[in-house]
């Protein structure tokens, strides 16, 4: 207590010229509109970027169900000669 009334008899408050106070809003608004559009354009490329990902992940799920067919061919193809193998070792 004793510190904030030897502040309030020290620290006298002041009014600024209102001149000041128009500037630095202004310029307060300026850094505003900057940053809005800044975080526009960040907010777009990660869209973009998620996008792209995306369609990055689709093709490449589509690419690997259109070889699933010829990848069962090629195991169908080892299997009768890994058995007939077998059936020759085995005799």
């Amino acid at each position: 207590m004793k510190v904030e009334r030897r502040l309030a008899e020290v620290l006298k408050p002041v009014t600024p010229r209102m001149e000041f106070v128009t500037e630095l809003r202004s310029k307060l608004d300026e850094e505003m509109v900057k940053r809005a559009k800044v975080k526009k354009v960040q907010t777009g490329l990660l869209v973009a970027g998620g996008l792209v990902s995306l369609a990055v992940m689709v093709v490449t799920i589509i690419r690997s169900l259109a070889k699933w067919p010829e990848f069962i061919k090629s195991i169908s193809k080892n299997l009768p000669k890994q058995r007939k193998r077998q059936q020759v070792a085995s005799i």
